[in-house]
């Protein structure tokens, strides 16, 4: 399933984020929001467990860098406090096992 590409899958991503971008935590809504992919392309895919709701702010500071290496430039900036930035690599990790699924599963 392509939620890239795909509208309303798109808006599933914000769903499944809670209305905020998932880098840094910033308040999204659908006329605000971007669909990033968490392992740039081409080597990642268009899955739920390679995208997510972003702030176009926060997309193209990340560029082509690593997630998690993304997320710890945040922290040592001072955009994540620690609990946000621990908060932000285990989420890290369940949604590239899958864990984190859009609310249509």
């Amino acid at each position: 399933m392509d939620f890239f590409a795909v509208p309303e899958n798109r808006l599933l991503l914000l769903k499944r984020e809670g209305h905020k971008c998932f880098y840094t935590l910033q308040a999204l809504d659908d006329s605000n929001f971007i669909v990033e992919h968490v392992v740039s392309r081409p080597a990642g895919n268009n899955s739920y467990r390679n995208l997510v709701a972003a702030s176009r702010e926060a997309n193209n500071k990340k560029g082509s860098m690593a997630a998690d290496e993304f997320l710890r430039r945040l922290f040592r900036e001072g955009y994540l406090s620690a609990a946000e930035f621990e908060d932000r690599l285990l989420k890290l990790a369940q949604l590239q096992a899958g864990e984190l699924k859009p609310p249509m599963f």
